[in-house]
């Protein structure tokens, strides 16, 4: 049920995101494909098509950034590519960036978004000492630490509306894929108690204060 709900969610969000207004406070952070780019060869960079884990990467976590000048990322991770429904582990759009975990014998679609080893980009997506965060997926315990916090919409509309997802584990739910919480749109603000180990993804009009 947490999976027909996550992709329900997503697609309301890539649906409604063109009427988000992408403005943030100066004090939120809103990383992107600009934070990766520097001289440093990436041991891992891969982008725009099918790989199978266990040839083409690793089982493990990554990190995919959304590719610069695009509007959405988007990745699918299947059981096999025969494009059946029943195959699908995880498919899911950001603005941004996030992050998923893969098995062995597993396959990952990307689309307009880029592949990294999380290990490799140093603190380039560290926002341990900010003091708010938006639009993208953030690690309890590490960008935030556990306990409760307020979510707050970006925008000054009085008719606009915040989302966000919780995730306990990137691979502890529905066929090995994320085990989701909870995930919803709120108006004006909403309380959310966070735990060690989860995992919070925000859109571009959401904020959590630190």
């Amino acid at each position: 049920m947490k999976k027909i709900l996550s992709i329900i969610l997503c697609a309301m969000l890539c649906i409604s995101v063109t009427g988000c207004s992408s403005q943030s406070n100066s004090d939120s952070v809103q990383a992107s494909s600009e934070n990766v780019k520097d001289t440093k060869n990436y041991s891992l960079e891969l982008t725009n098509g099918t790989f199978k884990v266990g040839e083409d990467l690793d089982p493990g976590k990554y990190i995919l950034v959304k590719n610069e000048g695009e509007f959405m990322g988007s990745f699918d991770i299947t059981t096999d590519t025969t494009g059946d429904i029943e195959s699908s582990i995880d498919s899911n759009a950001f603005e941004n960036f996030t992050y998923i975990k893969v098995r062995k014998g597993q396959y990952l679609q990307l689309d307009k978004c880029t592949l990294y080893i999380p290990s490799e980009l140093g603190d380039k997506f560290d926002f341990s000492n900010e003091k708010e965060l938006t639009n993208g997926m953030f690690r309890v315990g590490k960008d935030v630490e556990p306990g409760e916090y307020k979510l707050e919409i970006v925008s000054d509309d009085d008719n606009a509306q915040g989302w966000y997802s919780l995730y306990n584990n990137l691979g502890g739910g529905y066929k090995g894929g994320p085990d989701l919480q909870d995930s919803d749109y709120f108006s004006g603000s909403k309380l959310i108690t966070l735990k060690e180990g989860q995992y919070l993804k925000l859109d571009s009009n959401t904020k959590v204060i630190k």
